[in-house]
């Protein structure tokens, strides 16, 4: 016990042991240091956070479980200890979502450049579809598919720009109960005619609650991600969306969120790109400003959600419900 006790004390990450009681049997010096830096009831409100988890409680490892202390942030690996309590790995990950912050803000000179150059670009073709239109329209004023086809690229733009205007703005929120299937539903119909090539499979939880959210940006969301999968598959494929609560370790640990998960039929996307798939003016489509995934993870975000990819060429949308 005494060579086990001297591994512990050697390890630099903090390690605790207490009982589901939260009475503390066993801190090593590292967790001794972290009670003193961050004070003793801090430290107890981080170290009883797992107990409020239901696979901890069940006596089930669940690793990485994030908690934020006043301006401090921790990742929680919690183990079984015997039956009498948990053991807690506890890693400050401050520092590093510093770094990252900074990065973020050194690239954003490069990111704005970018920005302007992929607007100016995108531009180019409603508005070449504008001019074009108009010049016709000049021979025969009472073409009407020429005025739709001018509506249609001007909604093109206000759409773009609607989109790179919410990045930066505060959204402000018009909450109602709602069910979401039936915006699920409504984001598809107004997507289906366009994409006649399009088969869309619908896999509902019947018993899923209605939620609190804003419906207008709710739907721009979904109807922002299952486009992104349509054109993934290059408009002839397969898009399946799928509703349920959701019981994730990290995210959703008392089964508070429900998901929406959409999956298409394309080969997901690389590797190297899924790191990027949410910051904004960058895609991998040809031409793409990118702004679509970011402004929508921003609005989840608003909600108090999460918008993930999970792979398998699948994107998930974790929202809170009250009970």
């Amino acid at each position: 016990m005494e060579k086990t006790g001297s591994i512990l004390e050697s390890i630099e990450d903090p390690i605790v042991v207490i009982d589901f009681d939260g009475n503390i049997i066993y801190l090593n010096q590292s967790a001794q240091q972290l009670k003193a830096q961050i004070g003793k009831g801090y430290f107890q409100e981080l170290i009883n956070y797992p107990l409020t988890l239901k696979h901890v409680k069940n006596k089930i490892s669940v690793k990485s479980i994030f908690k934020e202390i006043e301006k401090n942030k921790f990742l929680i690996d919690a183990f079984p200890y015997g039956d009498s309590g948990v053991t807690l790995l506890i890693r400050d990950i401050t520092r590093f979502i510093e770094l990252e912050e900074k990065n973020k803000k050194e690239g954003w000179i490069v990111t704005i450049s970018r920005l302007i150059s992929n607007i100016f670009h995108d531009m180019k073709g409603p508005i070449g579809g504008i001019k074009g239109s108009a010049q016709l329209l000049k021979e025969d004023p009472s073409d009407q598919e020429l005025i739709e086809d001018i509506l249609y690229e001007v909604r093109r733009l206000e759409s773009m720009i609607n989109d790179v205007t919410l990045i930066t703005k505060t959204i402000k929120l018009q909450r109602e109960k709602t069910n979401i299937h039936m915006l699920i539903d409504r984001a598809i119909k107004s997507l289906k005619s366009q994409y006649p090539d399009i088969e869309f499979e619908r896999i509902y939880d019947p018993s899923l609650p209605d939620i609190e959210l804003d419906r207008e940006y709710m739907l721009r969301v979904l109807v922002n991600i299952i486009r992104n999968g349509i054109e993934a598959v290059e408009g002839k494929g397969k898009i399946s969306v799928y509703t349920g609560i959701s019981w994730d370790k990290v995210y959703s640990p008392k089964g508070n969120k429900i998901f929406i998960r959409i999956k298409d039929s394309g080969k997901g996307v690389p590797d190297d790109f899924v790191d990027k798939l949410f910051v904004p003016f960058t895609s991998t489509k040809k031409g793409g400003m990118g702004i679509g995934l970011s402004s929508s993870y921003k609005i989840v975000k608003e909600h108090g959600g999460i918008l993930r990819y999970i792979g398998n060429a699948t994107f998930e949308i974790l929202l809170p419900y009250k009970e």
